[in-house]
């Protein structure tokens, strides 16, 4: 789906998001999740399985994540040994490009070709003439592909949680990052694919992503 601009502001941070435009200004992702989710998951004890120590950048990711962690029940700890689920994320990034069309307000004059052909008078004559034709602009647009995949295994290494969420846009990964992270766990522990939507006014208002509703 290819979108328009739409900004949100997440904190400091001005975020262009390629959104479907309708009368609501909307961000969609699509998800895919599969778990074998044990009953006696909740209230145990969770931690990340990566060292973020040297990479800020991850280490940030790993907080938004912690942020949506709530919807499995599941509490933090920094201590690996103490908790009995141990959660780990990869995120990804493709830039591709498109062809963009545009027509000019301003028409060019070209000339039109016609042919000869028999006059109002004996003999040929030529129908060459002038015409107006738009004038189209095509240029290359650069837009992103983002992915995020996560995985929450038990104390045996078995995984239990599995999702991956794809989105485009033309924002960094570090603005679009608070929708990923919120969608990776739409309906835990549910199974499937789907798409889901963001309300990206709603999310200004509040700070957060707020999913799209078409109820009034």
């Amino acid at each position: 789906m290819y979108l328009s601009r739409c900004k949100v502001w997440f904190g400091m941070a001005l975020v262009s998001l390629l959104t479907a435009c309708a009368s609501v200004d909307t961000f969609s992702t699509q998800v895919s999740s599969f778990n074998n989710w044990p009953a006696t998951a909740h209230g145990g004890f969770y931690a990340f399985s990566q060292d973020f120590s040297q990479n800020l950048e991850q280490k940030g990711y790993a907080e938004m994540i912690a942020q949506e962690m709530w919807a499995t029940g599941l509490r933090r700890t920094n201590d690996v040994k103490k908790a009995q689920f141990l959660v780990s994320f990869e995120t990804n990034t493709e830039t591709r490009e498109r062809i963009v069309e545009e027509y000019s307000e301003d028409p060019m004059l070209v000339p039109s070709l016609g042919f000869w052909g028999w006059g109002p008078r004996w003999g040929y004559y030529n129908t060459f003439n002038m015409m107006y034709v738009p004038h189209v602009e095509r240029y290359p647009v650069r837009y992103h592909i983002y992915s995020l995949a996560l995985e929450i295994k038990d104390k045996t290494g078995a995984p239990v949680y599995q999702s991956k969420v794809v989105a485009q846009s033309d924002a960094s990964l570090h603005e679009v990052m608070p929708f990923l992270a919120n969608s990776v766990f739409d309906d835990f522990p549910r199974n499937g694919v789907r798409t889901i939507r963001y309300d990206i006014d709603k999310s200004l208002q509040q700070n957060a992503p707020i999913r799209y509703s078409e109820k009034k």
